[in-house]
């Protein structure tokens, strides 16, 4: 595309996501300044009135990266739009250098005959030793009726085939240099936006993990005392908070470590349900079977939450609020975060109902 109009693109994109970033309230900037952000300090009361409040920012920053990686994905086409189109033109450029050459030899074997048959050696020697200026000897030849008006025509289509050449050569070089451009712009802003969505996710964890054993009780206690008549999603949810802080193993369901699919399982379990066995793709298939299947747009409070596409690798416990619950990975312990939206499937599993 043209320089001007690259540069452009390039802006549009880059507001976009500076000002994605800035909304979300996750730039280095507002983490120094913010109280809930300085993790390190907050204990008791404040760390736990402080996770919703970073739970709130991880949801804006999963958004903005969605949104960047969107972005991302803009330019890597428009990226590889250009690099087509410099390949085209340099094949083009070298397909009309070719003909130039071709009308440049026939003018010149034109010129060797009248040479032959009476025409002024001298000038036609100008024209055989002229080299890529054989179009322009040739077409002020014909101007001054040294050549018959089919060498005239020669020299006029010599002239133009390498006046394309030279064009079309120069776009693709423009080309070139724009696909290039492009790529940088994309990689820059896909970096920006990981760093983006990491920091906001780290923040979260770090809290997490600055909880004590103990900081659980109170929903290891609300467990207990949950009423009988709560809803199958109230209970599912109870229990899973209660599990918080317990470490992901592996294999796990239970009672006292889980992976991913163990914990989910384990959740329903506890209500009678079963929800297809230990494992994402299973609990996912027994879900579509029954046509238990609804939009992430409409998810609610106890719905299946999955990572992947079409051979998934992770499953949640959606908490309402843009918040999930989960057995994360290897060091880490189950514990209720905002929802990541990076691999995140369109669908939710509702088993509650």
């Amino acid at each position: 595309m043209p320089r001007r109009a690259r540069t452009t693109a390039g802006l549009t994109i880059t507001a976009l996501v500076a000002g994605a970033i800035a909304v979300s309230g996750v730039t280095t900037a507002s983490a120094a300044n913010g109280r809930c952000d300085d993790v390190a300090k907050l204990k008791g009361h404040a760390l736990e009135s402080c996770i919703p409040v970073l739970r709130g920012k991880a949801e804006a920053a999963g958004r903005t990266a969605e949104k960047a990686g969107e972005a991302y994905l803009k330019a890597k086409q428009a990226s590889d739009a250009a690099d087509r189109r410099a390949d085209d033109l340099g094949d083009a450029a070298h397909r009309a250098a070719v003909i130039a050459q071709r009308s440049r030899a026939r003018a010149a074997t034109v010129a060797a005959q009248l040479a032959r048959t009476g025409g002024s050696i001298g000038q036609t020697a100008d024209v055989l030793l002229s080299g890529t200026g054989a179009s322009e000897k040739l077409y002020h030849l014909s101007r001054m009726s040294e050549l018959t008006s089919d060498t005239a025509q020669l020299s006029e289509d010599a002239k133009r085939d390498q006046s394309q050449a030279d064009d079309l050569q120069q776009q693709a070089e423009l080309a070139a240099t724009d696909a290039e451009n492009e790529a940088k712009d994309a990689k820059r802003l896909y970096a920006e936006a990981k760093k983006t969505s990491d920091a906001a996710r780290l923040l979260v964890a770090k809290a997490e993990e600055q909880r004590s054993p103990g900081s659980n009780a109170a929903n290891k206690q609300a467990y207990k005392d949950l009423p009988s008549d709560a809803s199958v999603a109230q209970k599912v949810l109870a229990f899973a908070r209660a599990q918080i802080g317990e470490p992901y193993v592996f294999g796990a369901a239970g009672p006292s470590s889980w992976d991913c699919s163990g914990l989910t399982m384990g959740a329903f379990a506890s209500v009678g349900r079963n929800i297809g066995g230990h494992g994402v793709n299973v609990q996912y298939r027994l879900a579509a079977s029954k046509g238990l299947l609804l939009p992430y747009s409409s998810a609610q409070p106890g719905d299946l939450l999955f990572y992947g596409s079409g051979d998934y690798y992770h499953v949640a416990i959606y908490s309402g609020s843009g918040n999930m619950i989960e057995a994360p990975m290897p060091g880490r312990n189950v514990r209720e975060i905002a929802v990541r939206t990076g691999d995140l499937a369109p669908v939710v599993a509702r088993f509650t109902g």
